[in-house]
């Protein structure tokens, strides 16, 4: 997903759909032939010391090679944290520290599909029923199912990605507060990409939607829903669900090129980039829990465990290749991931059950740096390491 043809935003996909997702117990990933001091890396038991070492000097590889400013990076086996570093530095005089605060993007999705989910199991709503219960003044909305939405396979432009007119404004104005209702405009400004169900075309313009027929069906806000359901549930007391471009202290500077020039982009507001109640602040620690509970499948049944991770996109026009994409969530090899890029920011939460390993990564660039997500690389580096038998 790519803004003004530079750089990606809120990026969601990278995915393969392998297996339904269950609970796990927590340090399965320490194999039963390891001692408390060992983990299990490919077969092989190797103390967490020497993991944590040769995880640190991946890392720094990938930094070097990439022109990375800033890495904040989190490695879990099961309950036992082997890495909690901040590397490089925020800004000038300021190193990264690992509990700096951070915008985590498109890791809210599956807190947003996992809502609907739940939903469905209470008998408040049907993934299956049509936009056209609640608005049907969008296009197609008798034909564009909930499911649709959730998996990006309603066929709705985006009010970002393939439209040059909202990313010249956007970029124009960084700090503008955009509504939902703005950003819903600029979407349908456009025409539809595909019928119903017959393509995969990624646009935040679904989970705005989304959103709002919940809000419909609950009668509280995204914001509400998700502090009542999993912010406080879950202890994450480091995250805040605000569109206002202030990242409380300590904060990880971000820097971005999209104008042309390599600029700070910390006070850039976010308001652009999903709906409401899905902006955020976060941490690594946050993020971390966070994730292994959506990812694991703790949160759902296991029939909607089935159907989060469901390989929606698979055979459309526009799927990514060998890769999936399920409810506003993905899985590929066997770990489930979610990889924003976002004002400058970018990243990845990542989670393997069959080992019970959870890696957040953020990061931000340098001047020099070319790829899309640093964090992205980093993340696969560490995978071919970490889990050698689910490379990525």
């Amino acid at each position: 997903m790519k803004q003004a043809g530079v750089r990606g935003v809120v990026v969601t996909a990278i995915v393969c759909v392998v297996a339904a997702a269950s609970p796990v117990t927590a340090g399965a990933a320490t194999s039963a032939n390891c001692s408390s001091k060992q983990v299990d890396i490919g077969g092989t038991c190797t103390s967490k010391k020497e993991v944590a070492q040769q995880i640190l000097s991946i890392t720094h590889g990938v930094m070097e090679k990439e022109d990375a400013k800033a890495v904040l990076l989190r490695v879990d086996f099961g309950d036992d944290t082997v890495v909690n570093k901040g590397l490089g530095i925020s800004q000038e005089g300021v190193p990264a520290t690992p509990d700096m605060k951070f915008r985590p993007g498109s890791m809210a999705i599956p807190m947003l599909t996992t809502l609907a989910l739940q939903l469905q199991e209470q008998g408040e709503l049907s993934l299956d029923d049509t936009l056209s219960n609640w608005y049907p003044e969008y296009p197609n909305a008798d034909k564009v199912t909930l499911r649709m939405l959730a998996s990006v396979t309603s066929g709705y432009p985006d009010f970002i990605q393939e439209n040059p007119r909202f990313q010249a404004a956007q970029l124009a104005q960084v700090f503008r507060h955009w509504t939902d209702d703005e950003l819903l405009q600029y979407a349908f400004a456009l025409p539809v990409v595909c019928d119903p169900g017959t393509c995969f075309h990624y646009a935040h313009t679904n989970f705005i939607l989304l959103g709002n027929v919940i809000q419909e069906v609950t009668g509280k806000s995204i914001t509400e829903l998700l502090q009542k359901n999993y912010l406080d549930p879950l202890g994450l007391t480091e995250t805040k669900i605000t569109k206002e471009p202030a990242i409380p202290a300590p904060a990880l500077h971000a820097y971005d090129k999209e104008r042309g020039n390599y600029e700070e982009s910390t006070g850039w507001s976010p308001s652009w980039g999903l709906g409401d109640g899905l902006i955020m602040t976060s941490t690594l620690r946050d993020m971390t829990t966070l994730f292994e509970a959506v990812a694991s499948g703790k949160l759902l049944s296991k029939d909607s465990v089935s159907q989060q991770i469901e390989d929606l996109s698979k055979g459309l026009p526009g799927a990514p290749g060998q890769l999936g994409y399920g409810l506003g969530i993905g899985v590929v090899n066997g770990w489930v991931v979610q990889n924003p890029i976002f004002n400058g920011y970018a990243g990845i939460a990542a989670y393997l059950k069959s080992q019970d390993i959870s890696i957040v990564v953020e990061n931000t660039d340098g001047p020099n740096a070319q790829v899309a997500s640093i964090s992205t690389d980093i993340f696969k580096a560490l995978a071919g390491y970490l889990a050698p038998n689910n490379p990525i």
